[in-house]
């Protein structure tokens, strides 16, 4: 009997998807250390580095939900096409302008918040699309192989970030990035009309969508509690990540290889447990896998809050991603199988505002440690997610059945 993976993998619309994200995941993590980096060496801020992380995400909390009704009604490889090409296309601008030494702050921002739009188009294609090319019955491990395609990426991109920002400067990572896109545009380019959207979703008005996917999950008791953790896990617990170029140079006093391997350690947890899940290992029901993971992600944030050594950082960030990869494949694949096909791309955009909350966060937490420092900040926001997240994940530990 082929495994799990083998039987996903077997599919040649998922394989193209697979490589598609793995490109894409490649330069938003690319993105994501430079952008941080940059801002920090651009402005000196904590909070405008927070900023900066704001225009990033910001996009999808606003225009998620109307990206998923879109993702209903039309060609879901088209919008993933889309999005690559205009992603690949602002990365390359950012290349010129920075390695003309024209780039500034400003213009950072602005195309920031061009590959966030991006990214709204993207979310909602692409995780309806798996549930499309593979069902409810494998939905689950080929969401948990776009985590693992996710975590490859949290190794490799902030490693090559790290390496052109220390040796070759923004403009190589701009264009390291706009090859992950364009390479993502490529294996794009291959989907057919197995992702075109469901046609009974194209009765309905944009509002009557709208309506009908935030009563369907909010109907929902497991996809509201979903919900609800993701927007405490995006705006308590994930800024964390917007910080790591702020507690790398002035706690554990490193540069931005160490910065790297910081954000890789997180990588290297994050792909161990989506592999053990993509294969069927990890023993434990969705639900019971989800809300253990959300409980166990901020403790070990306090931790990292106190930490002063490299090691121990990368550590503490590895069980972190060991965390995280539970948090991210359930989220995911708990809506897909929870909806019905007429609102499950509007209800992917619900989610993505939900983790599109994110700029939130990111503000506040550049806020908080401009002014009391980075771990006190961490160690606070690790605080008030459990405060949060505890009432709503102890029921999901407690054993609910799988779906």
């Amino acid at each position: 009997m082929r495994s799990p993976v083998a039987a996903v993998l077997s599919d040649p619309g998922y394989r193209r998807l697979f490589v598609s994200g793995l490109f894409v995941n490649v330069a938003r993590w690319v993105d994501l250390v430079t952008l941080g980096w940059l801002a920090l060496q651009l402005t000196g801020s904590p909070f405008l580095v927070g900023l900066a992380a704001f225009a990033r995400t910001a996009p999808l909390m606003v225009v998620g939900p109307f990206t998923g009704i879109v993702a209903d009604r039309v060609s879901r490889a088209r919008m993933l096409v889309v999005a690559q090409a205009v992603a690949a296309a602002t990365a390359l601008l950012l290349a010129l302008v920075f390695g003309s030494g024209l780039g500034g702050y400003g213009v950072l921002v602005a195309c920031e918040v061009v590959l966030g739009l991006t990214w709204t188009l993207d979310f909602p294609a692409r995780r309806t699309s798996l549930y499309s090319l593979l069902g409810a019955a494998r939905v689950a491990q080929a969401v948990s192989l776009e985590t693992v395609s996710m975590q490859v990426a949290k190794i490799v991109g902030p490693l090559l970030a790290g390496a052109c920002l220390a040796r070759l400067g923004p403009a190589a990572s701009f264009t390291l990035m706009a090859a992950g896109y364009a390479g993502g545009l490529i294996a794009c380019l291959g989907l057919g009309p197995r992702l075109q959207g469901p046609g009974l979703a194209r009765t309905m008005s944009v509002a009557e969508s709208l309506r009908a996917g935030l009563a369907t999950a909010w109907g929902h008791s497991t996809v509201r509690a979903v919900l609800l953790v993701t927007i405490a896990m995006n705006t308590l617990f994930f800024p964390y990540q917007h910080m790591l170029p702020v507690f790398a140079r002035d706690v554990l006093a490193v540069g931005p290889v160490a910065l790297g391997a910081l954000v890789a350690g997180e990588g290297c947890g994050s792909l161990l447990g989506a592999l053990a899940i993509a294969s069927g290992r990890s023993g434990l029901a969705y639900r019971t896998l989800f809300g253990g993971s959300v409980l166990v992600a901020p403790a070990l944030l306090i931790a990292l809050s106190g930490s002063r050594w490299l090691a121990l950082g990368v550590v503490l960030l590895f069980l972190m991603g060991l965390a995280e990869s539970g948090f991210a494949a359930m989220q995911t694949t708990l809506v897909l199988l929870s909806v019905p096909d007429r609102v499950r791309g509007g209800v992917m955009g619900i989610l993505s505002a939900c983790i599109g909350t994110q700029p939130l966060g990111t503000l506040t937490i550049g806020l908080l440690a401009a002014g009391l420092g980075t771990p006190l900040t961490f160690t606070l926001n690790a605080v008030a997610a459990l405060v949060v997240i505890v009432p709503l994940a102890i029921p999901l530990v407690r054993g609910e059945p799988q779906p």
